[in-house]
């Protein structure tokens, strides 16, 4: 069966088109979230869930220290991805527990494959991790290299990808707190790595809900039309 990954900014409607096409596509859908944020998980490793518990607690000591206020729930997204800092061993500890959340989740895919489901990936590990082609040069510690190359050479891609475009004016009027500037560059660096995809296409995500909504369904119903005429 088919795998089809929905990526784009932050704000795009992933999620948001996931949770539709889940409600409404006849088709044996599975949904799973194939991003670094555990936070958004639905499925993910114990151990990474317990990671995950420790980082919120260290960040609330963090917040308490210098006097800050503490919500209610805590989220780490942009925080608990940031550069190691503990040296070799703490980088090496970060390498074995991305490779096992990543390897763990295809597994999941796989599973969910073999019982007869189209699996619907909520962002995807190559595309989010991996430099953009023109970025391979830029100097690297030793363990992101070794997990580029895991993500490039060793790890399955999906079967169609469909990037959700936004410009960049559209997406700050959605998120404030980015800069139109950094928003323009990430759409360039996703736009780029269509290199890494078997099957690519592009969806205007700037229409109402229920017009992406169709057109992410016409996408995937033509895309698995052409697969069953080409066997």
């Amino acid at each position: 069966m088919a795998t089809i990954a929905l990526i784009g900014p932050d704000g795009a409607g992933k999620t948001s088109i996931a949770k539709g096409l889940l409600a409404s596509s006849s088709l044996p859908l599975k949904y799973l979230y194939m991003g670094m944020s555990i936070e958004s998980s639905n499925i993910a490793l114990p151990t990474s869930r317990l990671a995950h518990r420790v980082k919120v607690a260290q960040h609330k000591r963090s917040l308490k220290r210098s006097g800050q206020s503490v919500p209610s729930k805590v989220h780490l997204h942009g925080v608990e991805h940031r550069v190691d800092r503990r040296g070799r061993f703490g980088a090496i500890v970060r390498l074995l527990r991305r490779v096992s959340e990543e390897s763990y989740r295809q597994v999941v895919s796989w599973a969910y494959q073999w019982r007869g489901n189209i699996v619907l990936y909520d962002r995807h590990f190559v595309f989010d991790s991996l430099p953009r082609p023109s970025g391979w040069d830029v100097p690297r510690r030793l363990t992101d290299r070794i997990h580029n190359w895991f993500l490039l050479r060793l790890y399955p891609r999906p079967d169609l990808v469909i990037l959700f475009d936004v410009p960049p004016e559209v997406l700050h009027d959605r998120k404030q707190e980015v800069p139109v500037a950094y928003l323009q560059a990430d759409r360039e660096k996703l736009l780029e790595k269509r290199a890494y995809a078997r099957q690519w296409v592009v969806v205007d995500a700037t229409p109402p809900f229920d017009e992406v909504l169709a057109t992410v369904s016409r996408v995937i119903v033509e895309h698995l039309g052409r697969g069953v005429a080409d066997g």
